[in-house]
């Protein structure tokens, strides 16, 4: 197996960690140590698969849009943290803190596109107290909201009426009464023509209405001076149908009036509740229905493929709901000790609508959710259907290679491949965005070696899903541990999102290394390059070329060689994908062809031009200064 040694960089990281060990705090709920992680494949790593794809080598455009030491994104399912506005501006929100292990800086970290460039690199939070676990979402006309815990007393809700630009306004909100202050882990998106809708969801402290733990949901109309309603357990997740609604396992998400609540758990139902009248009333979709109802994770459950805690949903243009989440197995016996079984064929990536059949409907199917490579015959699962995304064989050995699993490498969602995130453009598109082990990628300085987790996209468009795409295969993610990606909620011919990197798996949170430094990095990639428009024989890379210097100002000159005739046309958007020039030719011979771009017109920054020859397209980087 290959191995990729960080002797030297492990060096380099002396000077940069912290000589302590992670505490586990207050949100810690779910304990590593309850489950032990063991493959029910003896301990062999290298099972033959037969879920083999080419990796297609894709570098994205990537900007460092924050620094942060605190490295838990959630405890298990992420919310809304990054926001792409219609105007093809850009907010993101994470948890900013440089001071560990205790974190008195520990806030919400902000960062804004302005259609051209993005801001500085935050140095504060953008509260005046110490907050986590925040949501963000445009809010009205041309506004923007964001919501945080405290910890201490409720929620800070966070917002201002000029998105990227102001003074923001800051307000408390509490919880039920009886709990008031214990109210954790929200999430928060807005609905409306206008966005003017608010809705909160957030999590109770303890026992609450008959149940362990659950939610409460408010809404407000007019940015917080009234609530209606006001903290309510939505009634189709109360203590009629589930023992405990848990913290950090809920999605909210929106799309004009409809609004809807994901929830992923292995110990209950995956569902989402639904309005189409910004929350007046709501339905109820199971999207797989738990084996046993009532399931407490103490008792016995035998071999049951579940979702592994992550999982996200889109709401699409005509009102239609898409849903991702990750899939592990889990094993318990009679005394209670349960885990969640490790091994290359206990992994993959789940795609629904609303326009397909639901899982396990009839209630006693232990693998509805088995990977096909098991060969189940009561499986659900269909691969290129709904069974979408799982690990990579990167070495196109035909074995999928990796190091023994330790509780070190493993994140607070259990599966192998997991967090993905979904968007649906305007056309039906689907892209998803997942974290997984990679293959070959092993960070080798700590106690024993382990697999790093890089991150991959695929899309469906045309009728068929496309191929998988290594979007950390650049050098500059060598020696890099990639996670919790959030992508944005629009897009014109360009994705949008963002995630975490470091050079250590694991969290410091968890104790699997010391304290080190986080980025937070937003990416962009055409859609041509995930929806496999493909490149013949009329052009390829090296047949476009862009005269240099490059940056260049003034005018710059593009020859493309054409094989054959065809239709020749060239495109320049800027970073959110905005077209900004348009030059064709029409049909042309097969020769040498020169487009002229003239970038007096043009702000400094990152370009792209695509050329398009018939039906195949190339798309490179350019930059005006």
């Amino acid at each position: 197996m290959k191995r990729l040694l960080l002797f030297s960089l492990v060096l380099c990281f002396g000077a940069l960690v912290i000589g302590q060990n992670a505490p586990l705090d207050k949100n810690r709920l779910a304990r590593i140590d309850q489950f032990s992680r063991v493959t029910d494949d003896a301990t062999n790593f290298e099972n033959p698969v037969n879920m083999l794809r080419s990796s297609a080598a894709v570098a994205p455009s990537e900007t460092i849009i924050g620094i942060t030491w605190y490295d838990l994104f959630s405890n298990f399912n992420t919310g809304d943290r990054f926001y792409a506005f219609e105007d093809g501006t850009l907010a993101a929100v994470w948890m900013y803190g440089l001071s560990a292990s205790s974190f008195p800086d520990r806030g919400t970290g902000y960062n804004y596109f302005n259609g051209t460039e993005w801001g500085p690199q935050p140095t504060a939070r953008i509260e005046n107290m110490k907050t986590g676990w925040p949501s963000n979402a445009a809010w009205g006309a041309n506004g923007e909201v964001s919501i945080a815990h405290n910890g201490v007393a409720g929620l800070e809700m966070i917002q201002r009426e000029t998105k990227g630009s102001g003074n923001w306004t800051q307000t408390n909100f509490l919880g039920p009464a009886g709990d008031e202050d214990g109210i954790t882990w929200p999430r928060l998106t807005c609905s409306g023509e206008n966005n003017e809708y608010t809705h909160i969801l957030v999590c109770t402290n303890g026992e609450w209405q008959g149940q362990s733990t659950t939610v409460v949901y408010s809404r407000t109309e007019d940015g917080g001076a009234s609530w209606n309603p006001h903290n309510v357990v939505p009634d189709l997740m109360g203590p009629d149908y589930y023992l405990e609604i848990t913290q950090d396992k809920y999605f909210l998400g929106s799309n004009g009036n409809v609004v809807c609540i994901l929830y992923v758990d292995a110990y209950s139902d995956l569902f989402y509740l639904r309005s189409e009248d910004n929350g007046d009333t709501w339905t109820k979709e199971v999207v797989w229905q738990h084996p046993i109802p009532f399931y407490s994770s103490a008792d016995p459950l035998d071999s049951c493929f579940v979702p592994d805690f992550s999982g996200q949903l889109a709401v699409d243009a005509d009102g239609n709901v898409h849903v991702a989440f990750a899939i592990t197995r889990y094993i318990s016996d009679a005394g209670g000790s349960g885990f969640f079984a490790y091994n290359p064929k206990n992994d993959g990536i789940v795609y629904w609508n609303d326009m397909m059949e639901t899982f396990n409907s009839d209630g006693d199917n232990l693998n509805a959710l088995a990977p096909p490579a098991y060969g189940f015959d009561d499986s659900e699962l269909i691969e290129d259907v709904n069974y979408v995304g799982w690990l990579q064989d990167i070495d196109g050995d035909g074995v999928v290679s990796l190091e023994p699993i330790t509780d070190a490498a493993v994140l607070r969602t259990y599966g192998m491949s997991t967090q993905p995130t979904i968007h649906v453009d305007d056309y039906g598109q689907v892209f998803i965005v997942y974290s997984a082990f990679a293959e070959t990628y092993v960070y080798s300085g700590g106690t024993d070696p382990i697999n790093y987790r890089h991150l991959w996209a695929r899309a469906y468009a045309n009728g068929a899903w496309g191929a998988f795409y290594h979007l950390s295969e650049d050098i500059s993610h060598l020696f890099d541990d990639c996670v919790y990606p959030m992508i944005g909620n629009n897009s014109s011919d360009y994705i949008h999102y963002i995630y975490q990197a470091d050079n250590t798996p694991g969290n410091a949170l968890d104790g699997a290394h010391d304290y080190q430094e986080n980025r937070w990095i937003y990416g962009m990639l055409p859609k041509s390059d995930l929806i496999g428009i493909s490149e013949n024989e009329i052009i390829d890379n090296s047949s476009v070329s862009q005269n240099f210097p490059n940056p260049f100002s003034g005018v710059s000159t593009v020859n493309v060689t054409l094989q054959e005739a065809a239709q020749l046309s060239l495109v320049v958007n800027n970073m959110t994908g905005q077209k900004v020039m348009e030059l064709n030719k029409g049909f042309v011979p097969a020769q040498i062809h020169t487009f002229i771009i003239d970038a007096s017109n043009l702000q400094s920054g990152i370009y792209f031009y695509t050329v398009t020859a018939g039906e195949s397209q190339v798309t490179k980087k350019m930059i005006v200064k």
